[in-house]
């Protein structure tokens, strides 16, 4: 693909990620992704081919952006509690990146009773996600700064809840203080 080839896909991919975040993968069709655009659905079609690839595209894009924007600043961090509160705390104000909140909690519900590549790769994203939470729950009570009985997963599932939650009340039910919320829930949890 030539570099305008490269720079157009990549434009339409960030524009579609914000389009599927509010009406999902499955949701997003080439025409309604051409109309978001003012382009032509063949133009769309001829860079990727089909809607699968450009789910897979979708996702790729979300996951860059969530390792952009959340992992790496984290990892900036020290090793224990301080990653982890970064970690949390970024991945919160991520909830706000897509127009239609995190992509990764709409797909999961939407495809969560599916199979194929596009499901598939929506849970490695998620799984990624999660281990590196675990990591970092883990290390945080090896270095004695969480409890050593704590109990990682759980830890780690309670964590997880507060992104969740945060995001469905935000989006589903315009709570505009939802995000404050879940801080305040994972400053409780990790005091």
């Amino acid at each position: 693909m030539t570099r305008t080839g490269d720079t157009r896909r990549a434009a339409i991919v960030d524009r579609a990620v914000h389009v599927a975040s509010m009406e999902g993968l499955e949701g997003l069709t080439l025409g309604r992704l051409a109309e978001a655009l003012n382009t032509s659905k063949s133009g769309i079609q001829s860079l990727f081919g089909t809607k699968q690839e450009l789910q897979l595209s979708i996702v790729a894009a979300a996951s860059q952006v969530f390792e952009r924007d959340v992992l790496l600043p984290a990892e900036q961090q020290p090793a224990g509690l301080p990653r982890l509160r970064a970690l949390m705390s970024l991945w919160i104000d991520y909830l706000e990146t897509f127009e239609g909140g995190c992509l990764f909690v709409a797909a999961a519900s939407e495809l969560d009773g599916r199979s194929g590549p596009v499901r598939d790769a929506v849970t490695v994203a998620v799984g990624r996600a999660d281990a590196l939470l675990h990591r970092d729950v883990e290390l945080a009570r090896r270095l004695h700064e969480l409890p050593p009985d704590t109990d990682v997963e759980q830890l780690v599932f309670e964590l997880h809840a507060m992104v969740l939650q945060a995001n469905h009340d935000r989006q589903l039910l315009g709570r505009t203080d939802a995000l404050t919320r879940a801080r305040n829930a994972v400053n409780r949890l990790l005091d």
